[in-house]
């Protein structure tokens, strides 16, 4: 089902952005990756105690590795 969805939303907009200016369809584009970005930074603030603490853990690995 969401398979079709996706199509069908993909030709929508297809149709729409033939028959709009050029300028309408990037001024679009930009704003819709502009709205990618605040989930992404959500996330990755969410994210970052857990990134740190494997960051470190490598690290530390590492060190072991060196020193044997």
């Amino acid at each position: 089902m969401a398979d079709i969805l996706y199509k069908l939303l993909f030709l929508v907009f297809v149709i729409i952005g033939a028959s709009a200016t050029l300028d309408a369809v990037i001024k679009f584009s930009d704003a819709m990756i502009l709205a990618l970005v605040f989930p992404n930074m959500i996330g990755l603030v969410l994210l970052f105690p857990k990134v740190k603490e494997e960051i470190d853990r490598y690290l530390k690995d590492i060190k072991a590795i060196k020193t044997k």
